[in-house]
């Protein structure tokens, strides 16, 4: 007769019941390191997570670049500071050469009558108002720097890109000139974000609006302007800011040595319009920039001083290359 099947001790039960939970523990370790191997033999998730990273942190730096340029008027160009030596000491052989280049004539003689007062220095004043944001302004502001550099000195400027368009120039906000023959009050009434920079004073603000309107203008507030004491007025750019599109600061000096170059017919160009029209109001001086070709002849291109209360309203052609709207400050 066969024997019955012992139930299991208790001991035999607890031993049994250990070796199931080990074997549960080995099976979950073996889950995990087949997992493991299998993360490991594949590249994808890792690549993922470093693109990604990479993307986040070049997205970082360039908003960060950005930010920077646009709230700093200085740009990082290292040519700046040699450039501006080369724009404030110009051969005059080279401005001869060029003439008025392609540079366009936007120059408004005002009346007889008209009412404009010496600058703080007791000498004939030349009155700009711009904005750093303004491309016709950057491009205006080689110009004036070349023109006005024939009659006194600037401190080193601050160099800027405009926020539109881009355009490398230099800032005239705390920018200081001096000069025996005139003196330069500039106004960059807004920065690159629109914040308010220069205010001008109850007569800046008086001049600004009697002159910076029709009939002197096609419309009201138009930047940059211009204002040659009591005798002419201009508002935007003598040539065109597209002319600077791309260009570094050592491109504009380098161009700038080509009298057939279109930097070199804009900026010298307009520069030679305006040193005509500072020479009006300094009777001809210093003779040696005055009464050297090609000023005396562009003298007498320039409109003449008319009797009456101002002429007829300036079409929008009179001034291609300017910004108009709302003024930017309040007076």
């Amino acid at each position: 007769m066969a024997k019955s099947k012992q139930p299991a001790s208790a001991a035999q039960r607890r031993e049994q019941m250990r070796q199931q939970r080990q074997q549960r523990i080995d099976t979950g370790k073996n889950k995990k390191r087949s997992r493991k191997r299998a993360s490991r033999n594949n590249p994808w998730p890792l690549l993922i997570t470093i693109l990604v990273l990479v993307a986040v942190i070049i997205g970082i730096f360039f908003v960060i670049d950005r930010q920077q340029r646009a709230s700093s008027p200085g740009g990082s160009d290292s040519g700046a500071a040699s450039t501006f030596k080369t724009i404030t000491s110009l051969d005059p052989t080279l401005l001869a050469n060029v003439g008025t280049g392609n540079a366009s004539n936007l120059m408004h003689a005002l009346p007889a009558n008209a009412t404009v007062p010496n600058g703080p220095n007791g000498k004939p004043m030349v009155l700009y108002e711009g904005a750093d944001y303004c491309p016709y302004c950057a491009a205006q502001r080689w110009s004036i720097i070349i023109a006005l550099s024939r009659f006194g000195t600037f401190s080193q400027l601050e160099p800027l890109t405009s926020s539109e368009g881009n355009y490398i120039t230099y800032t005239f906000h705390k920018s200081t000139y001096t000069s025996q023959y005139i003196d330069f009050v500039a106004l960059e009434t807004t920065d690159n974000q629109g914040n308010k920079l220069d205010t001008p004073t109850a007569e800046q603000a008086r001049l600004i609006t009697t002159y910076n309107a029709p009939p002197y203008t096609s419309s009201a507030g138009s930047i940059p302007f211009l204002l040659f004491g009591n005798k002419q007025t201009s508002t935007g750019a003598f040539f065109s800011p597209q002319v600077l599109t791309g260009l570094s600061y050592a491109d504009v000096a380098n161009q700038l040595k080509d009298p057939n170059s279109d930097v070199a017919k804009g900026m010298l160009g307009g520069a030679n319009y305006m040193t005509a029209a500072i020479c009006q109001l300094t009777n001809n001086q210093p003779a040696n920039v005055c009464t050297s070709g090609p000023i005396p002849s562009i003298q007498q291109s320039l409109p003449k001083v008319s009797s009456g209360s101002g002429g007829g309203a300036l079409a929008a052609l009179d001034m291609p290359y300017a910004a108009t709207g709302t003024r930017r400050y309040i007076a």
